[in-house]
């Protein structure tokens, strides 16, 4: 019974995200994605909704933590690691992203995006020295 309407919060609460930022309203919406994260704590999947919500609502560094955590949860998940470096990337931790890409790839060689995130990063490092 329990674990029923534990299922039913988390439903609510991620069908009450998308529904809010259908309206726009990201910062509302991404509150909404982290609870129901918060509700399903071994959960990949919710945890990278929640940073993808986060980052749609400018709050680059709780995302972070959230797609980290997707990371942790699922290591193997290639597209979770790639995510993670695009938002280390745009929080400028460079090194961080480029390992992070580096992973992305060993998992799903050849992905053009990743591949194409990879080479930004590492021209930005190359500016930073």
């Amino acid at each position: 019974m329990r674990g029923q309407m534990i299922t039913l919060q988390i439903t609510a609460r991620k069908t009450h995200g998308i529904f809010l930022r259908s309206q726009r309203r990201l910062r509302e919406s991404a509150e909404q994605m982290v609870l129901a994260a918060e509700l399903a704590p071994t959960d990949s999947v919710r945890a990278a909704a929640a940073a993808r919500a986060l980052r749609d609502a400018q709050r680059c560094l709780s995302a972070e933590w959230w797609y980290a955590k997707a990371v942790e949860l699922k290591p193997e998940d290639p597209e979770h690691h790639s995510n993670l470096g695009a938002i280390l990337h745009l929080n400028g931790k460079y090194t961080a992203a480029a390992s992070s890409y580096r992973r992305a790839l060993q998992l799903q060689p050849n992905d053009e995006i990743t591949l194409t995130n990879l080479k930004r990063v590492r021209a930005l490092m190359g500016h930073k020295k």
